[in-house]
């Protein structure tokens, strides 16, 4: 108990965050993944369509998947965090977590609609 309390609140949030968004991908079987391509849906328009123009045995597993491996960038941006804090103020430390999670969004998109899952 004392390693939890030693840790900030930015490592406390993005560990609690990281354990319950994995449970939620999996648990809103696929609502979490389809409501993350809301806002990395202007990217992919043009080359896939809206989530309701999709068809096949691909579609829910990759939403899935989508909403539980966001989890992972909860850790990736408190490591940003921890990084930056060093160098940048606090304000643009959470700007940069934000921005890093939406990255990371996008990036997942990216990886399961290229390859269809």
């Amino acid at each position: 108990m004392s390693i939890w309390q030693s840790f900030s609140a930015t490592t406390k949030f993005s560990t609690i965050a990281f354990g319950v968004t994995a449970a939620l991908g999996l648990l809103s079987m696929g609502v979490l993944g389809a409501l993350l391509y809301y806002p990395v849906q202007f990217v992919f328009n043009s080359e896939y369509g809206s989530l309701n123009d999709w068809s096949g045995d691909w579609v829910w597993p990759t939403t899935i998947a989508v909403g539980m491996f966001w989890s992972v960038g909860f850790i990736l941006g408190n490591l940003a965090y921890v990084f930056l804090n060093r160098y940048l103020p606090s304000v643009l430390c959470y700007a940069a977590y934000g921005l890093l999670l939406w990255l990371w969004d996008l990036l997942l998109w990216y990886y399961f609609l290229s390859n269809k899952m």
